[in-house]
């Protein structure tokens, strides 16, 4: 028998089912996204928590004439298989596949590509607006959730909508957030009066009663000031009230007809709101239920049995090897504490909180601050390191200029997700953390390309009197060291800079490989060697002091010299490289650039975005190849200076 979600081809064919059909619509959905993320890994258990309440704004909101706006991104899997992407929903997060985010490049039911958090209610005012200015009659609906709303750019947005004179629905799905709940039979009276247009009426109509009668405003404010006592004592929404957007709820938020109910009649609200809903995250799937930071976005899984079976990776995350670095660090230093913006388990720093829990902070999803507090419990004395992901360190970049570079604080960013993450795409990737960060005086930037030199990293930022960036991917550490472990040169800054290290010595060219490609650039020359070509490689280690002496000796070899990160090229480790040949007058055509094009790369496995764009070893043979070929010819035609020569013009790869 055909399934009630393969006839489901826009909202408008949710709209003509009954409620008894849209509640097997929502098992026949949760059992889809169970299916997929099972064997394509993704975020499930905030999904399964969404269901009713994706189906509920369908069935009453016109889309896509009105507006729904998504934060944080990764909760739309409803909205995604009931828009058109059913048939294709198998690939998620795939090469070619569905985006596990809102990706307008999908379809006009997806209006912002999205996957950071505290942003929907921002755009959602301005769309309000602009369907205002530019006379649309539309609704605008931003659905806020998994603790996005403690975010400050949440709360900038919240204090703006307040100001609309138009419909704006804010859906505040609460999946055990800390906002407590109404309490006792009044407080339901109260709501249930305020959702219905009858109780505005009867309270302007009695306002004008009160206000044509002696002493009527007196008696209409005394009974406002009662009501708002009564209202801010028992439930949760007078600080939406205050400001300025009415409040309703919390309400069931797996109650479909309630929701429908609830939602039609808000709907004609003309002025800003907020829906406050209650759901269970992983609703519907017992282990998401009773583990839901597990499941909150799990690798592929099998159920056997009685037990659920995560598929592991072999090989040692760089998250992990953090993870075991910090509780060490923290261990010999009793100055460390670890700080991280509500990526506890992402970034590995949950690792320390039942080891020191007196020493771990996390803020909830507030960069900003928490770079700012790390910034004061540096000034007081304390050494943070601050674990957080590369996209999201980019949201507190004023404070890290303020509070930390201004100042001079030595706090440790410690920087992972750094480069390609795959299967999160592009609103994830890690490409543009050295760009902002080498802008900032002071700054220390480094990347380890092996665990023991993740180790060596840390140790080395505990030394420092500046702020300090250690970079490392979303992957795995080289399977064993790059170099023995006696005989690994020590982290220093001497006067001409960070010192770098030389992994294997060539004749033909130089690979610069910066923090984790140095393997990558080690799996290229064994390759190139096979062709009797033989290049140097160096672990650069420092972006930021550079290793002044190291660039001089291999500028004078007249070689090409290929720079590897993964990171942008534009304003990278390799921009840096270019930077340096031009303040010293070397010859920078010797240099070719690999990392990051100027785009945005869509999501597929790590493994799959870095050859397709040259960053694994193949590629980076490939570009070796050409380069060494490519300076051959021109020596040919007109001999390059090895010296500090004349300037010479910039070939930007």
């Amino acid at each position: 028998m055909r399934k009630l979600l393969e006839t489901i081809q826009s909202p408008a064919d949710v709209k003509k089912l009954s409620l008894d059909q849209l509640s097997i619509l929502a098992q026949e959905i949760r059992e889809t996204i169970m299916t997929t993320v099972g064997t394509n890994g993704g975020h499930l258990a905030p999904n399964l928590g969404t269901v009713e309440i994706s189906l509920a704004i369908h069935v009453v909101f016109d889309l896509p004439k009105d507006r729904l706006l998504w934060d944080v991104g990764h909760q739309c899997y409803t909205h995604k298989l009931i828009t058109g992407r059913y048939a294709n929903f198998s690939s998620l997060r795939k090469r070619n596949g569905v985006s596990g985010f809102p990706d307008p490049a999908e379809g006009p039911y997806d209006l912002f590509s999205v996957g950071h958090a505290g942003t929907a209610i921002s755009t959602a005012v301005g769309m309000a607006r602009a369907d205002a200015q530019l006379g649309r009659d539309t609704s605008v609906v931003a659905l806020v959730g998994d603790a996005s709303i403690v975010n400050g750019l949440a709360f900038e947005g919240l204090n703006n909508a307040g100001t609309l004179k138009r419909q704006m629905l804010v859906i505040l799905n609460d999946n055990s957030m800390s906002i407590s709940e109404p309490q006792g039979a009044f407080a339901n009276y109260l709501e249930h009066l305020r959702v219905t247009s009858t109780y505005d009426e009867v309270k302007k109509r009695a306002q004008e009663l009160l206000d044509r009668i002696p002493y009527g405003q007196k008696i209409s404010d005394v009974g406002f000031h009662i009501k708002q006592g009564i209202k801010n004592t028992i439930a949760p929404g007078h600080i939406f009230e205050d400001l300025g957007l009415k409040y309703f709820g919390p309400v069931d938020g797996h109650d479909l007809p309630g929701l429908v109910e609830k939602l039609q009649e808000l709907k004609h609200l003309h002025a800003p709101a907020v829906l406050h809903i209650k759901t269970i995250k992983g609703k519907g799937y017992e282990w998401a239920c009773d583990d839901p930071t597990t499941f909150h976005s799990p690798k592929p899984f099998r159920v056997e049995g009685c037990r659920v079976v995560m598929n592991q990776g072999s090989g040692r995350s760089w998250t992990s090897a953090f993870a075991d670095a910090m509780v060490n660090l923290a261990r010999k230093n009793d100055k460390v504490v670890g700080i991280t913006a509500a990526m506890p388990d992402g970034t590995g720093m949950i690792k320390l909180k039942p080891v020191f829990p007196e020493r771990y902070f996390d803020t909830g999803i507030c960069e900003g601050h928490a770079t700012a507090m790390a910034a004061g419990m540096t000034k007081g004395g304390l050494r943070p390191i601050v674990a957080v992901y590369s996209t999201f360190l980019q949201r507190a970049f004023d404070q890290v200029f303020q509070e930390v570079c201004l100042q001079g604080l030595p706090v440790t960013f410690c920087v992972d997700r750094a480069g390609l993450v795959g299967d999160d795409g592009a609103v994830h990737h890690g490409f543009c953390d050295l760009a902002f960060l080498k802008s900032q005086p002071g700054m220390v930037l480094v990347a380890p390309s092996d665990e023991q030199e993740l180790i060596a990293a840390m140790d080395f930022s505990m030394t420092l009197e500046s702020p300090c960036e250690i970079r490392y991917p979303r992957d795995n550490c080289p399977p064993q060291p790059l170099c023995a472990k006696d005989t690994v040169d020590p982290w220093l800054i001497t006067r001409t800079g960070g010192k770098s290290r030389t992994l294997r010595q060539g004749r033909d060219g130089t690979i610069l490989a910066y923090g984790s490609m140095a393997w990558q650039a080690m799996e290229a020359a064994k390759l190139l060697e096979n062709e009797d070509i033989h290049v140097a490689v160096i672990d650069a280690r420092f972006c930021k002091p550079l290793d002044g002496a190291m660039l001089k000796e291999i500028f004078l070899r007249g070689r090409p010299i290929i720079t590897v990160e993964d990171h942008s090229v534009i304003n990278g480790f390799g921009t840096a490289v270019i930077e340096y040949a031009q303040q010293h007058r070397f010859d920078a055509r010797l240099l070719t650039r690999v990392g990051i094009p100027d785009r945005f790369i869509k999501h597929a496995s790590r493994a799959e975005q870095l050859k397709d764009i040259g960053l694994d070893a193949a590629g980076i043979a490939s570009t070796v190849r050409a380069a060494i070929g490519e300076m051959q010819t021109m020596t040919a035609i007109e001999p390059l200076s090895a010296g500090q020569g004349k300037r010479a013009s910039v070939k930007l790869r």
